[in-house]
């Protein structure tokens, strides 16, 4: 079988989870835009993990709110409101064998529901370090590759320190370190206060340092909500749009996943994304920010 999943942390942890108790012969990674796009042609000998629900898949593996299946809705596989997929998986298999990986487990929950200390977000370690080396500025083929090899190394022995020890890793983890300074100025470059809404627009980037999601808010600790915009490297006639809330700070009840399934993304409460069209994007940001300062002066 084919396995379609995230490029994150969750993605790759549900990745070997699945394919320890099922036969998958292959690996793709994408981002869920593509598949909710319906780009990708599946058909019943595939497998979704950590990514939108498509009917014509296999089986279907997801944790987000935004893809809660009504129901009358049947398919193979499970969905549940857990802290990640790889919980869901998990869960749902009720395998002995994956015991080995319960502990790495935890932190995979921690790190994809938004459960990372500021020093973290900062100066990354342990499995959060790890997730950072996911995406870098090779090509997609590299980085795919760089997952797999992941992925075999946590199956072998998912302890985060003889993971970190391996050549390629240690490469990545070199690079990511560099990296995060960069990113650091480039947010600060390119990000501006609307509001209660910290607003990164990356349109005009053309390469991207590693860093992570939580380091904005230790520089911009005033915002309750992030909105960054970036291009699509796949997409040309689309940009990414990500929302967040500030996990260290004021807890805001406005919510991402819901605004984010109405652009045809999704996500949940406190985080989510969409894809939309370039000739829209200004306008829809926009929106996005009043909908948000509006809420929160609200007081809801």
């Amino acid at each position: 079988m084919r396995l379609y999943t995230h490029t994150d942390l969750d993605g790759i942890f549900s990745a070997v989870l699945i394919s320890v108790v099922e036969e998958v012969d292959e690996i793709r990674f994408v981002d869920p835009g593509t598949v909710q796009a319906g780009k990708i042609f599946f058909n019943e000998y595939d497998i979704i993990s950590d990514l939108p629900f498509d009917r014509r898949a296999g089986m279907w593996f997801d944790h987000h709110e935004s893809s809660r299946p009504s129901p009358d809705r049947k398919f193979e596989g499970a969905w549940g409101l857990k802290p990640s997929a790889a919980r869901v998986i998990f869960e749902w298999a009720e395998n002995p064998y994956l015991e080995k990986y319960s502990a790495a487990l935890l932190e995979v929950d921690k790190i994809d529901s938004g459960q990372v200390p500021i020093e973290e977000a900062r100066n990354p370690t342990g499995w959060f370090l790890l997730s950072n080396t996911l995406e870098s500025n090779a090509e997609k083929s590299e980085d795919d590759k760089y997952r797999r090899h992941v992925i075999a190394l946590i199956k072998k022995n998912p302890d985060i320190s003889a993971v970190l020890k391996d050549g390629w890793v240690e490469e990545r983890v070199e690079s990511v370190q560099g990296d995060l300074e960069k990113f650091k100025q480039l947010l600060l470059a390119n990000t501006k206060m609307i509001g209660k809404v910290a607003f990164s627009d990356m349109r005009s980037v053309s390469e991207f340092p590693r860093g992570n999601n939580y380091l904005i808010y230790s520089l911009f600790p005033s915002a309750v909500t992030s909105v960054r915009i970036m291009p699509l490297d796949e997409e040309k006639d689309s940009v990414k749009l990500s929302v967040g809330h500030n996990i260290y700070g004021k807890k805001s009840t406005y919510d991402v996943g819901a605004a984010m399934k109405k652009l045809g993304g999704g996500g949940h409460k406190p985080v989510g994304g969409a894809s939309v069209s370039k000739e829209q994007t200004d306008e829809i940001v926009q929106r996005i920010i009043q909908e948000i300062n509006d809420w929160e002066g609200a007081g809801k």
